[in-house]
């Protein structure tokens, strides 16, 4: 893989976390009826973290690729892993009402906060700015 391609994968990569960790921007999105982009809803949220990344459970490409460093991996595997795992109440992944009250969707994005404000005290500054917009 190429500087370019890592590149655009950690845009996307971050862009991603931005879009799994703000409650305000899910709200807005999510629940903006006159909103018919499907990428601004739960299912594409999600989808394109683990599928259009192509994240596997342990990140196991991108860090043999060095897409991700050892660091960046340790600051965001617990909230990984949390998201990972997380059912939507009722199974209902379309209903993003019920999601945003989930009080375990809830505790995922805020942990996922944190965890942004830490993983942002080891990126670059481009990088930053993808991560908190």
């Amino acid at each position: 893989m190429n500087e370019n391609q890592k590149k655009q994968w950690r845009e996307r990569w971050l862009a991603c976390i931005n879009e799994l960790t703000s409650f305000e921007l899910q709200q807005r999105s999510w629940l903006d009826k006159t909103n018919t982009n499907p990428h601004w809803s739960f299912v594409e949220f999600m989808c394109s973290y683990f599928d259009d990344l192509a994240i596997d459970n342990r990140y196991e490409h991108q860090l043999q690729h060095k897409w991700i460093t050892k660091t960046e991996f340790s600051i965001i595997e617990k909230w990984h892993d949390q998201l990972d795992k997380y059912d939507t109440p009722n199974n209902d992944d379309y209903n993003a009402a019920e999601i945003l009250k989930d009080t375990k969707w809830q505790s995922i994005v805020e942990k996922g906060y944190h965890m942004k404000i830490e993983l942002s005290k080891i990126i670059s500054t481009s990088e930053k700015q993808i991560l908190m917009e």
